[in-house]
């Protein structure tokens, strides 16, 4: 009888399924068979790498991926003992098996649940069904893995009883050793299950060498020391010594991390948190494949398997589940997502993320029923427990919630929700008498002249500002959505609450510049109703912005013209998208346009297409009909003849006419090709003309650099040409920034309009799908070489102090996606950006770039440092440095590094609200310890930062507070010292000032500490700067007779400063700038100084003398 035996096999990375294997015979000595990983395996081209993780087997071989046995590690330092226990395990299984039947072992082994409908074709809805309650009746099983015991051993289910689990064998006789017989021990018996003897679950893990901990040494001195190579050369040693060690993989991951492999280090990393149950390890695992592996196909069942291990060591874990969840939502597994936030609602059923969740996989399913209960208990609870201003029922989550009802059609609920909510947001729960169906008329703008009307209401009793003025106007439109909804009776009240947004209003703060897509939706409402001329008063304000202008909408203009006889208009609209073929959306709003035209055939024509490319989603989405009448019943007649009694008869599809003209498809079939081969010679010609353009710019290069106005002109000339053909290439500049670039022309040859409608020629290129396919050369002339070209013409017109032109051309690169999408070529655009800010000196987009290298370095000095200098080294007025925005992004900064570093105890003792918390705590970062960013520290650059924009805002009091706290990170920093002596000198100078004298003698001392801290290492360029400063201070104060000194000091320091910058000169300069060193001598400034002293205290002897030795050119 053959043998069964259950276990996971991976020999192909993409089978992850449980099977069942069947043994030829008895005998056949099965405990060396290969274990098997229930993990995918990642797959690499070093062989150091693949050698280090390719763990040993019983056999003492080896195999091309590791073996995960109960979610550990089975490769222990001592091989043999490997070995022994699997034999022993094996003897364990096969003496079972002989005694059961086949029936049985099928039985008590279980069947594996079949995958979801998302990712098995074979899924049904009964097994979907079956998923579902399973999820629900069980919080700690999860959905896809009901077949693996918590603890990673496999479930059994026993179908009829056989005795106890370690007792005799049910309902037969046990057999007996003869009195007379040998005395050698007793055979086990083959019902027994489990091993002889040891102890039960995980074995604990292996003892570290003496080996393991001398190589794990030399991982972490090779890593400080930044010897990548010689770190993995000692991981991987260390891994073959002991893989169980989760730090080792860590640190060799960090490593590969550096070197640019990231798929690498996202699989060694996946690998050995194998070995471990500690929760922070999988946790790290979790966050790094979030940061890294977001675009490989891999990571989202990767994420998927740490969230369930998670799960399995804590059921209770909220943050694994919810993490799980979201993984689930974004990897389009909408139906594992929706199950695990009902889950995640029975632990906290008033979890607004959650909700929103829910509402979004519950509409992608098309079914938002489902969400509708935990909506309405929401509702209810914040409505009876929670005030208006602290709860969590926002208008937000009211606008989801009637987005719902009315995805649903129910109108008269949707009305409810959204008066009822909404009054007891703006806090006139009580006014009750408002709850009626005939009219909004609580909504109006003014009192008059419909509220009045009501007797119950009082017009004084609360501000008119909580009426129809405080609706918000997304909830207003809605509740015109659900009159219109109701029929043609509540056609003038859905009229009324769209007038509200003044369709034909073209001032700048117009509802049209604020709420665009509500107008398309208001829109596309009347349209529906067949109220055209309603609906083109909201379609035709859109026609302004071309951004808004898709194919559908150009459609839809066409169907409100021509149900209203507007042909000339009507003509233009379907004329304006005619370039844009390519688009499926245009294919989209055409097929809709024939639907209107009772032009059947060529509706059908399209939507076929449509289907063909996979775009059978948007065909439902628009309303339009999947499957042709006809489609239902066209399977070919079956001929029972001779042997072959099923062969179908050839189908044959209908003739056309025989009078039917020809003539005119075949001269459409040739003005085609004709026109196709027009656009290869005009392309070609394009091409070489571009060429020669290029290589006419790098003739005139040389000449440009040496400062030729005449080249510089030409040189211009040519590449407005060039840029202009650039810019014109409409695959660089999708409407959708997001998308990446995938190639020229990739609809026009997919799709094929009805005859008459060509309006671009067939025959282009489908555009590639795989990257390695997708082109990177334009004109013949490669990306990098075009992004290098669009940056020195925008050097060049800084240069040339054409502002306008520079930021346009900077825009454009910025923008196009063959750049916007590598984080290289973005670095460089932004570098150059801020090059030309400093060459114009434009303080605004200046302070822009520089906030932007904040934003996307966090918590690095040298970002705070370039934040300072840029604005340092920008002339004119300070008001961007420290502006609203700036203020703001900075102090948020602030308060996420001291929440981060705050220990978890004390964040308890501070009302912190819970807007806070999430803000500070960033939780789309993964992490939830409230130190998204790993900080270990203060850092005070960016604490001086913010003390500067306080300082420059005149805010002293505030200013000081923050270089104070710098101030106890870096007592012997001179520039803290030295700023806090101004800020309290300022603070001195104030109209109004508590203790001038106080404050002044506190900055009088912090200014001779600087003085002190500045001198003490005896460089004169610094002894120059203290003298200065302190020369500055006392001629601010007025006492000139302790600055004259202070000035003559910097003069006599002058000479010895310049000696020593000729020295380091000489030596080779400061390893920048070619050998040339910085000079900053105050001399001048001193002298020009000392010239206004003498010059007010009539001394003009003394001040000429001054003039002529230090401020004549």
């Amino acid at each position: 009888m053959a043998n069964q035996f259950y276990h996971y096999e991976l020999d192909n990375p993409q089978n992850n399924t449980a099977v069942y294997d069947e043994e030829e015979t008895e005998d056949e000595d099965w405990s060396v068979q290969r274990p098997a990983t229930a993990f995918p395996f990642f797959q690499t081209s070093d062989p150091a790498m693949q050698a280090a993780y390719s763990y040993g087997d019983p056999r003492g071989g080896s195999y091309p991926d590791p073996t995960i046995h109960q979610m550990r590690s089975t490769a222990p330092p001592d091989e043999a003992l490997n070995t022994d226990t699997l034999a022993g395990l094996a003897d364990d299984i096969g003496n079972e098996a002989e005694d059961f039947e086949d029936e049985s072992l099928t039985g008590l082994l279980g069947q594996v649940p079949p995958d979801n409908r998302e990712r098995d074709p074979d899924f049904g809805a009964s097994d979907l069904e079956d998923e579902e309650s399973a999820d629900d009746s069980s919080d700690e099983t999860d959905p896809e893995d009901e077949a693996i015991g918590r603890k990673g051993s496999l479930k059994a289910t026993a179908t009829r009883g056989r005795g106890g689990r370690r007792g005799g064998r049910g309902g037969r006789a046990t057999r007996s050793q003869p009195e007379d017989g040998p005395t050698k021990p007793p055979r086990r018996r083959r019902g027994e299950m489990g091993r002889r003897k040891g102890k039960y679950g995980p074995r604990a893990h292996a003892e570290t060498t003496p080996r393991f901990k001398e190589l794990n040494g030399k991982l972490t001195e090779a890593f400080l020391d930044k010897d990548w190579d010689k770190g993995l050369e000692y991981g991987f040693e260390a891994i073959k010594e002991n893989p169980e060690v989760f730090s080792v993989h860590g640190t060799i991951a960090e490593i590969l991390i550096r070197k640019g492999r990231i798929e690498d280090a996202l699989g060694a990393l996946f690998v050995g948190v194998q070995a471990t149950r500690e929760p922070a390890a999988w946790r790290y695992v979790v966050e790094k494949l979030i940061e890294y592996g977001a675009h490989m196909k891999d990571s989202r069942q990767r994420i998927q398997d740490c969230y369930s291990e998670l799960i399995s060591m804590d059921p209770e874990d909220y943050d694994s589940r919810l993490g799980r969840m979201k993984n689930y939502h974004k990897a389009g597994q909408n139906i594992r997502a929706r199950n695990e936030c009902f889950n995640l609602l029975k632990r906290d059923p008033y979890d607004h993320e959650v909700l929103n969740h829910l509402s979004g996989c519950c509409f992608s399913l098309g079914q938002p029923e489902d969400a509708l209960p935990a909506y309405e208990n929401f509702v209810s609870y914040c409505m009876e427990n929670d005030l208006p201003e602290q709860s969590g029922l926002d208008w937000s989550f009211l606008d989801s919630y009637a987005d719902m009802l009315i995805q649903m059609q129910r109108w008269d609920d949707a009305i409810k929700i959204i008066t009822v909510a909404s009054r007891w947001v703006l806090g006139r729960s009580e006014e009750t008498f408002w709850d009626w169906e005939k009219d909004d008329r609580e909504w109006d703008a003014e009192n008059e002249p419909r509220r009045v009307e009501v007797p119950q209401f009082d017009p004084g009793h609360h501000d008119v500002g909580t009426y129809g003025q405080g609706l918000l106007v997304e909830l207003r439109a809605k509740l015109g959505f659900a009159r219109l909804g109701k029929g043609s009776d509540h056609v003038q009240e859905a009229l009324h609450h769209f007038e509200f947004l003044e369709p034909e209003d073209e001032a700048e703060d117009a509802y049209i510049n604020e709420y665009p897509d509500l107008f398309r939706e208001v829109g596309d409402a009347l349209r529906e109703t067949k109220l055209h001329q309603e609906a083109l008063r909201f379609y035709e304000p859109l026609k302004n912005k071309p951004e808004l202008m898709d194919s559908r909408f150009c459609f839809d203009l066409a169907i409100c013209y021509q149900a209203l006889g507007r042909d000339e208009d009507y003509k233009s609209s379907l004329q304006i998208f005619k370039r844009n073929a390519r688009d499926p959306q245009y294919h989209i709003g055409l097929a809709k346009l024939y639907q209107s035209q009772g032009r059947v055939a060529d509706m059908w024509h399209l939507i076929k297409q449509l289907r063909r490319v996979g775009k059978t989603k948007l065909v439902r989405d628009a309303g339009l009909p999947l499957v042709q009448p006809e489609e239902l019943n066209t399977e070919a007649p079956v001929q029972k003849t001779g042997r072959d009694a099923t062969s179908p008869v050839a189908y044959t599809p209908p003739q056309r006419d025989q009078d039917q003209d020809l003539s005119s498809a075949k001269r459409r079939y040739g003005e085609g090709r004709r026109l196709r081969q027009e656009r290869i010679e005009r392309d070609h010609q394009q091409d070489m003309i571009i060429n020669s353009l290029w290589q006419d710019m790098k003739v005139l290069d040389s000449a440009v650099d040496a400062g030729d106005p005449d080249a510089l002109s030409e040189w211009l000339g040519i590449a407005n040409e060039v840029f202009e053909d650039f810019q014109g290439q409409q695959s660089f500049f999708p409407r959708d920034r997001h998308l990446k670039f995938i190639g020229y022309g990739r609809w026009r040859k997919i799709l094929n309009l009805p005859d008459g409608e060509q309006f671009i020629p067939e025959g282009e290129e489908d555009g590639p799908t795989d990257d390695k396919d997708i082109p990177v050369h334009y004109r013949k002339i490669h990306f990098d070489e075009w992004l290098e070209w669009i940056m020195l013409l925008a050097m060049r017109y800084a240069k040339n102090s054409n502002r306008e032109s520079c930021w346009d051309v900077l825009n454009v690169a910025a923008n196009a996606n063959i750049f916007a999408h590598e984080q290289p070529r973005i670095l460089l655009i932004r570098n150059v950006s801020m090059t030309c800010a400093l060459i114009l000196q434009d303080n605004q987009r200046l302070v822009e770039e520089a906030r932007w290298f904040m934003k996307w370095y966090p918590y690095v000095t040298e970002t705070y440092r370039l934040f300072c200098a840029v604005n340092r080294f920008c002339r004119g007025d300070v008001s961007f440095f420290n502006s609203g925005p700036e203020q703001k992004f900075t102090l948020r900064a602030v308060k996420t590094m001291d929440f981060g570093l705050l220990p978890q105890e004390h964040r308890l003792n501070f009302l912190f609200t819970d807007g806070d918390r999430v803000k500070w705590s960033e939780p789309s970062s993964g992490r939830n310890n409230g130190n998204p960013h790993d900080l270990v520290e203060h850092d005070p650059a960016l604490l001086v930062l913010y003390g500067h924009m306080m300082f420059v805002a005149a805010t002293y009091t505030s200013a000081l507070t923050y270089y104070f706290r710098a101030y106890v990170l870096q007592p012997e920093e001179p520039i803290l010292s030295l700023c806090i002596a101004i800020s309290y000198v300022q603070m001195g100078f104030k109209r109004q000032t508590e203790n001038r004298q106080f404050q002044i003698q506190q900055g009088l001392s912090f200014l001779q500490r600087y003085y002190d801290l500045r001198t003490r290492n005896d460089v004169a360029m610094h002894m120059q700067e203290a003298e200065f400063n302190m020369a500055v201070m006392w001629h601010s104060l007025g006492l000139l007779h302790l600055a004259v000194p202070k000035y003559e000091r910097c003069l006599e320091l002058s000479e010895r400063v310049r000696q020593e910058q000729q020295d380091v000169r000489d030596d080779g300069g400061d390893g920048q700038g070619g050998g040339m060193a910085y000079i900053e001598d105050f001399a001048a400034d001193a002298a020009f100084a000392l010239q206004l002293i003498f010059s007010t205290g009539g001394d003009f002897r003394g001040a000429r003398k001054i003039t002529e030795k230090w401020l004549v050119l």
